[in-house]
């Protein structure tokens, strides 16, 4: 089989997904980065099935080098991947990013084309987020045929940059979310995650809101106020009307990130599971399998579905 190639896989969040993807699927690993040493620093802890290259994502040359004859890339760049997708979709490779891309609406149709014709799926915002607000909201909705109201909220802000539009926050005041223990109270406002776009207009949902934790030098300070206790991992919370919640927690947002994003490669890898095309986690995987491959990873899921 050939290999499957991580852009960053020796960052905090490749690190995971490169040892998650070792214990998912049989085929080779290329860990992929600028500073080769390191690469091959954690290629060598994995054996004779993983490898190091240098790899520098903002240069075609040595992003087609690595890419050419992959089964799948898996970018966990902090920065803009969008130059990887670009060449992935050249050369016909599935690709699933992690970071938001910048994309706008044009852009991303084009994107959509492009990949529709190269028959190959590509999934974007496979992460905790954007990536799990999505997958929760699916879960709710394929259990419940129509929703009046539904709301999701997060203990961790969704990482900025253009790809997350900030929305007019329509209270100055934050309110008092209760997570589930050891996270607990904490305050959320109004906020975006890319991968619930749409998700009104293509489902029985009247209303949909995403909330996070303030955001500035004001709002975090505020945060740590009403909180009233040290940062305990991450979750994540969708609570439907009438009455239906699914909540996730983890150590950190890293770890579920992990686990999707090395759910929808190896889903790719089995074939015929993934969708050719653009699409969202939520639109790559069932919600059910996605929920159940967290669970496998050490992500707590509890649901109350009535």
């Amino acid at each position: 089989m050939r290999a499957v190639v991580v852009l960053g896989g020796y960052g905090r969040l490749g690190r995971l997904c490169v040892h998650d993807l070792a214990s998912r699927v049989s085929a080779n690993l290329v860990v992929a980065g600028r500073n080769l040493q390191r690469a091959e620093s954690l290629a060598l802890s994995l054996g004779e099935r993983a490898s190091g290259v240098y790899v520098d994502a903002h240069d075609p040359r040595t992003l087609a080098r690595a890419l050419d004859g992959a089964s799948a890339v898996l970018a966990c760049t902090s920065g803009d991947s969008l130059l990887a997708l670009q060449t992935a979709l050249e050369l016909r490779v599935p690709f699933v990013g992690v970071s938001p891309l910048p994309l706008e609406a044009r852009s991303r149709a084009h994107v959509a084309e492009l990949a529709w014709r190269a028959q190959v799926p590509v999934v974007l915002w496979a992460g905790a987020l954007p990536g799990l607000p999505g997958i929760l909201a699916e879960a709710l909705v394929r259990h419940l045929p129509t929703i009046r109201r539904l709301r999701i909220a997060s203990s961790e802000p969704v990482p900025s940059g253009d790809a997350v539009p900030q929305p007019a926050r329509g209270r100055w005041l934050p309110e008092l979310w209760r997570f589930a223990d050891p996270i607990g109270v904490r305050p959320v406002v109004p906020g975006a995650s890319p991968d619930l776009e749409g998700f009104v207009e293509s489902h029985c949902v009247e209303t949909l809101e995403f909330l996070e934790p303030p955001r500035g030098l004001i709002g975090r300070s505020w945060y740590r106020l009403a909180a009233r206790g040290p940062e305990t991992g991450f979750a994540l919370a969708a609570r439907a009307e009438p009455a239906a919640s699914i909540e996730l927690s983890a150590a950190s947002p890293l770890v579920a990130a992990a686990a999707l994003a090395s759910a929808i490669v190896a889903a790719i890898l089995t074939g015929g599971v993934v969708p050719a095309g653009l699409s969202a986690p939520r639109e790559a995987l069932n919600p059910a399998f996605a929920l159940a491959e967290l669970e496998k990873r050490g992500v707590r899921v509890s649901a109350a579905l009535r």
